[in-house]
């Protein structure tokens, strides 16, 4: 990006037109955007936990194209912690081209990061994960569970009906909360 561009948008934010002031103002927010998630792909690039971390969030809050892929990649990065981050944010931008890199990591061998990969595609509200959703609702896992019954309840599934009425008799208080909550959303 050259100076010169930044320079004669900066000047147009003072266009007698509040139209042009507008369309300046908008392209200036692009580029220092645009300028931001290259900082924070750096980031992701080291070896810094809480760097990489911040620049998740970061990334999720700048929200645009180009910060959809480094949030991909931060999925599959070593560090637990940056690949929890990446997974509640790309739940919550729930841009759907990131369904199936999240839907994947259900394989993953850790049950905390499955409860919350489940937790992140409830946030997608996308009937298609219905099936899948249902045929979690066997887990032995509590958090897995919980976080199952609470997507099942936001996508509003009619054939959760039976499974949740039966898990209002679950051992675990959460799973019962969470089922009951479910049931008033179906």
């Amino acid at each position: 990006m050259s100076p010169e561009r930044v320079e004669k948008l900066r000047n147009a934010l003072k266009d007698m037109s509040p139209a042009v002031r507008e369309a300046a103002a908008g392209s200036l927010e692009r580029l220092e955007a645009k300028r931001s998630v290259e900082r924070f792909v750096d980031m992701l690039k080291g070896d810094d936990k809480v760097a990489k971390m911040r620049a998740v969030y970061a990334l999720g809050e700048i929200a645009t194209e180009e910060a959809l892929a480094p949030l991909v990649a931060a999925l599959a990065d070593p560090i637990h912690d940056v690949r929890c981050a990446a997974i509640r944010v790309l739940g919550d931008i729930h841009e759907p081209r990131t369904l199936g890199p999240l839907f994947d990591l259900l394989d993953d061998a850790d049950p905390s990061l499955r409860a919350l990969v489940i937790e992140a595609l409830g946030h997608f509200r996308d009937k298609r994960l219905a099936d899948c959703f249902l045929a979690l609702l066997s887990s032995d896992d509590v958090e897995i569970l919980r976080r199952v019954v609470a997507a099942l309840g936001r996508l509003g599934e009619g054939r959760a009906e039976e499974s949740l009425i039966r898990l209002l008799d679950h051992a675990d208080p959460g799973v019962r909360e969470t089922a009951a909550t479910a049931l008033g959303e179906i």
